[in-house]
């Protein structure tokens, strides 16, 4: 599969479902998450419809920035799942 077939077929699924990822910027931002902002982006996306094809484009596509299908991605490639103490402020609860 290429990048292009998978960035279609996650494309596709988004013209029916809007993920809870939408429009957070914590997303596009993962090289500066706290642990608990990575624990927030990883239980998102567990539960999210998309997450094998949000996987599956980013890791084709060979994605440098931000989190998704359940994984930060840095310059260095896709990092692992799991708890990790990284940079940055721990994130907000929302009231």
């Amino acid at each position: 599969m290429t990048a292009e077939d998978a960035w279609d077929a996650l494309d596709d699924a988004l013209q029916e479902y809007e993920p809870p990822c939408r429009d957070d910027p914590l997303f596009t931002t993962a090289d500066r998450l706290s642990s608990e902002d990575h624990a927030f982006c990883e239980a998102l996306c567990a539960g999210c419809k998309v997450l094998d094809l949000c996987d599956t484009y980013a890791t084709t596509a060979d994605v440098r920035m931000g989190f998704w299908g359940g994984h930060r991605h840095t310059q260095k490639g896709k990092q692992p799942a799991g708890p990790r103490a990284l940079p940055g402020p721990p994130r907000q609860a929302s009231t």
